[in-house]
């Protein structure tokens, strides 16, 4: 059977021809969706890296810089290709390779992951996205610049300029496309194991048309079918086993949801994590607090009168500290901001947060609550957002935002905050940075440890207040064994945390790399 091959002196169809027509369209239409597919690819990446490197910059750098240098390099090699082989089935090659490569990203991460995420925050996302996308993207890089020759070979090589124009178009509308498509609807919608599959099957469709196009006969498309079917076998065979003890999964625009339960005696600790870190639990039964940070809520009741009238927490964690807060003042008005609808869904499902009425979720981001909600203030005020390993937004760790929330507190009232850090040595550098923060925006500033040795990460609890608060925190006589002792002997004394002349602010934050040489550490 002949095949469909362009000639540059006798092209294989004229340019009229119905044929030739029907090429371009097949050209546009792969430019399109190869555009399409890069970009679900590089999205979709980013929520599979996330439990294991973290939603920082870094990750997004390492998957956008991968992806930019592997597009250039299939831009030079799709031109190259298509000067020696003009023939329609290179396309058909180059989809069918990228189609395959991306069955088996999934299977890929499962394999590797794990092991390359104790390289950093760092280096660990350079090296996964090296591993898992460099190759798909060099091919799909490489079909625009042979789809511009073989659409210009169809026109004689009249209309040069109008093929380079179209197909760039194209590929450009469908990056467009498929951005939106993956943010707006593809990852609320299915898990990010199915659309990986989903983008690799159009590819592979594309690529048996092409080579139905270039009238290779079945038996020379047969191979790459068949390592299509093979490659997505495998990838379905290495997917990650259910934990034990999980009771429900989701994936949500922003984190992969995950809640757990583990018997303890005659408790029945329930958790919620996100990615890869663990925001927050409760008792099943009974809604009672499991983790020790929880309770350092409880520091602004050191107060007198010691009571909350009104609370804001930032960061919903698995609803345990503003139900416990709600219980315990059962007229309190308490607010939750939540950057993840879904998480707050999970709150009304697992986490009994319908059975506390006056506990309002919002679903949305802290600093746009805090400036829509003008003249509002709040007896506390407590800070527990996060977005991956130890990673504090940036937006949410600057002088402005604790201004924010300082403009937001009644005059007695106090700012909580729980910080993922180490109290002294190298890996206190984020506390040290935090410390130089706050204290621009509140003269009184506490600090206790969770944690037992003061050089080891551990959960490290702010207290802020524009009034003094020694006389509330120093030693005095309370109950053995109550909250109030437990609390105050976490106290740690001033002069403990190494200073620090670095102030976050909007224009300068560098708290991701603080992050990531902390983690290094």
């Amino acid at each position: 059977m002949s095949r469909t091959t362009f000639k540059k002196q006798e092209p294989a169809a004229e340019a009229g021809s119905s044929s030739s027509k029907g090429t371009r369209i097949f050209l546009g239409i792969s430019c399109f969706l190869a555009g399409a597919a890069m970009m679900v690819i590089e999205i979709c990446a980013y929520r599979l890296l996330a439990p294991f490197f973290g939603n920082s910059v870094y990750t997004w750098t390492a998957l956008i810089g991968v992806i930019l240098i592997a597009f250039s390099a299939g831009g030079y090699l799709g031109g190259h290709l298509a000067d020696r082989k003009m023939a329609l089935d290179l396309l058909g090659w180059l989809l069918a390779g990228s189609a395959v490569l991306t069955f088996f990203i999934p299977a890929l991460h499962t394999v590797f992951a794990l092991s390359l995420s104790a390289k950093g925050l760092i280096a660990g996302p350079v090296m996964i996205s090296l591993l898992l996308f460099a190759i798909p993207g060099v091919l799909l890089g490489a079909v625009s610049p042979a789809a511009v020759r073989f659409y210009s070979l169809t026109l004689k090589d009249t209309h040069v300029g109008a093929a380079a124009g179209t197909i760039s178009m194209l590929g450009s509308l469908g990056s467009f496309v498929g951005t939106f498509l993956s943010g707006f609807f593809l990852l609320s919608t299915f898990g990010v194991r199915s659309i990986f599959f989903g983008t690799a099957a159009v590819l592979l469709l594309l690529a048996a048309i092409a080579f139905f196009l270039a009238k290779n006969s079945l038996k020379q498309q047969a191979p790459v079918l068949l390592s299509g079917v093979f490659a997505f076998g495998m990838s379905w065979m290495t997917a990650p086993k259910p934990k034990p003890g999980v009771i429900f999964e989701h994936e949500s625009f922003y984190h992969h949801i995950e809640v757990s339960e583990q018997q303890d005696g005659d408790v029945t600790r329930r958790v919620l994590q996100l990615d890869s870190t663990m925001e927050g639990g409760m008792d099943a039964k009974t809604g009672d607090l499991i983790l020790p940070y929880q309770e350092y809520w409880k520091l602004a009741l050191l107060r007198e009168p010691a009571k909350v009238g009104s609370a804001l927490f930032i960061g919903a964690g698995a609803f345990g500290m503003p139900e416990n807060v709600s219980r315990e003042f059962p007229d309190a008005a308490v607010d939750v901001v939540e950057i993840d609808p879904q998480v707050i869904e999970v709150g009304r499902k697992f986490f009994k947060l319908d059975e506390h009425p006056r506990v309002k979720a919002h679903a949305g981001d802290a600093r746009r609550f805090l400036l829509q909600s003008e003249g509002k203030k709040w007896d506390l005020i407590f800070g527990d957002a996060y977005n991956g390993i130890r990673q504090i937004p940036p937006h949410l760790a600057t002088q402005e935002f604790y201004q924010q929330v300082a403009d937001h507190l009644e005059p007695k009232g106090v700012f909580i905050m729980n910080v993922i850090s180490a109290l002294k040595g190298p890996k206190a550098e984020l506390t040290s940075g935090m410390l130089a923060t706050v204290r621009k925006v509140f003269p009184h500033v506490e600090i206790f440890g969770v944690g037992f040795r003061h050089e080891e990460t551990q959960n490290v609890i702010l207290m802020c207040s524009r009034e003094n608060l020694k006389p509330l925190v120093e030693e005095r006589y309370v109950t053995a064994g109550s909250w109030q002792e437990r609390l105050i002997r976490s106290r740690i004394p001033a002069g403990t945390v190494p200073r620090s002349e670095i102030v976050f602010t909007d224009d300068h934050n560098p708290v991701d790399a603080i992050i990531a040489r902390g983690l290094l550490e």
